[in-house]
């Protein structure tokens, strides 16, 4: 890739951020909030206070949050693990 065209790439993200509107913004931000704060998220909060925002750095991600390890019986002497989702 050029110089020329990472900066027009730098530029065109740059430009997308202003593009969206400060009110849609922050109803998005407060959404997540509740969310995460509901248990209805794979984050977590990790700082903050409960139904503000706050900042990035108030959540943190749990990558295995939709797996569970359960153990199953498939028949009396059968008995497996099996990741479910």
């Amino acid at each position: 890739m050029s110089a020329l065209t990472f900066m027009g790439w730098l530029a065109l993200s740059y430009v997308g951020t202003l593009a969206i509107p400060a009110a849609q913004l922050t109803k998005f931000n407060n959404d997540f909030a509740a969310s995460v704060d509901s248990g209805d998220s794979c984050w977590d909060r990790v700082g903050g206070t409960p139904g503000i925002y706050g900042s990035p750095e108030n959540y943190s991600l749990d990558i295995v949050c939709n797996y569970k390890l359960t153990h199953e019986t498939v028949t009396q002497d059968v008995k497996v693990w099996r990741l479910s989702r």
